[in-house]
């Protein structure tokens, strides 16, 4: 019998896909490009730290202006106005360095493991500390970033769908995910795994990834 984990900071109900603010306010945590401005990775950042209570909904309503005179003003001015929109999407060393550069009280850790199993181990374990993983998948001409929130685990534990919010997809409405990667079986290709949405369907593989922690944390 398949058991489905998610991250106990979500809940589904009748206004949709939710979690509690820095400010403990239920607020929608799906963001949809669109929504703001920004590339995929972004928009995963920001959900991972709404899940987290690291922002307010207040703070990326897309015609606020950060107060820069804090440090989280400073920080949500960096990627909304100054990196807002990346054409070609964020490389993970990058979004983590600017991240740690920046006054407030988070922190990225960028992870790259070597194989598969090592990728979905990771995921695994964040999700069992309720902590959403950023993610990254690449596809033929391609790469795409997700957040991570959930796994389905067989009767035997193994791992066999990563559930994601995909920031290019419509906003979940009868399920914690919009997205989720079939892991069960690895195929013997470039791109060994299925990424699904109610719209899309194709190939990908899993690549780096990106955890998004207070810096009180220890």
């Amino acid at each position: 019998m398949a058991t489905i984990q998610i991250i106990d900071n979500i809940r589904l109900n009748r206004a949709g896909l939710q979690t509690k603010d820095a400010n403990g306010k239920w607020v929608n945590v799906h963001k949809q490009q669109g929504d703001l401005d920004g590339a995929c990775s972004i928009y995963s950042l920001v959900m991972a730290m709404l899940c987290q209570g690291m922002i307010e909904e207040q703070d990326i309503q897309i015609y606020s202006s950060p107060d820069r005179r804090t440090p989280k003003g400073k920080f949500l001015y960096h990627f909304f106005y100054e990196q807002g929109l990346v054409q070609n999407g964020y490389n993970y060393t990058a979004l983590a360095r600017e991240i740690n550069e920046q006054p407030f009280e988070i922190r990225a850790i960028h992870k790259r493991p070597r194989t598969n199993d090592d990728r979905i181990e990771l995921i695994e374990q964040f999700i069992n500390q309720n902590t959403p993983v950023i993610i990254s998948t690449e596809f033929n001409n391609g790469a795409h970033a997700l957040l991570a929130i959930g796994i389905e685990s067989d009767e035997d534990d193994i791992i066999t769908k990563i559930f994601c919010l995909d920031p290019g997809a419509p906003s979940p409405k009868v399920s914690p995910w919009n997205c989720f990667i079939d892991v069960s079986k690895e195929g013997k290709t470039q791109y060994p795994f299925y990424y699904i949405t109610e719209i899309n369907k194709y190939k990908v593989t899993l690549d780096d990834m990106l955890i998004i922690e207070h810096k009180y944390s220890d």
